[in-house]
């Protein structure tokens, strides 16, 4: 008896299966124009977490000149960025010597951490960079040299 119910079981089962509509993707409808503004690569794992509050998600265009640099300050959410014309370098307290950034990659950035973006090309350096921040709290805090001394 038991194998029957089995067998009756397992033969609903498939007749469900082949009845059960397929989902299927549906197109655009509409003038509809897809344009990335940027696109970037991470050579490690990253991992976004907000803490379970309400937040505020900002898209930025930055343009460095030649020399120009951020100074040194924190944000209170992570910072994650694509670099789409020229290079950059980054510094933290962790990497004073700072690590170069090319066009293509990314760079993610952990809440909280003191860090310095600079331009040290010869060339303009163009990156679209996002935040993800707690609601109603200032983007950027200055913060003091990280690295002198």
């Amino acid at each position: 008896m038991t194998k029957l119910r089995i067998g009756n079981a397992c033969a609903a089962l498939g007749l469900a299966m082949l009845s059960a509509p397929v989902a299927a993707a549906t197109p655009p409808e509409g003038d509809v124009v897809r344009t990335d503004l940027a696109r970037g690569d991470t050579a490690v794992p990253v991992e976004i977490v907000t803490g379970g509050a309400p937040s505020t998600l900002i898209v930025q265009g930055l343009k460095l000149a030649p020399g120009a640099s951020s100074g040194w300050h924190t944000h209170p959410g992570t910072e994650y960025s694509a670099i789409n014309t020229g290079g950059v370098v980054l510094q933290t307290a962790d990497d004073c010597a700072g690590t170069e950034f090319g066009s293509g990659q990314a760079v993610f950035i952990p809440a909280g951490v003191p860090h310095r973006v600079a331009n040290d090309s010869a060339g303009a350096a163009e990156v679209v960079v996002t935040y993800t921040v707690p609601v109603d709290v200032p983007l950027r805090v200055d913060a003091p040299d990280a690295c002198a001394g």
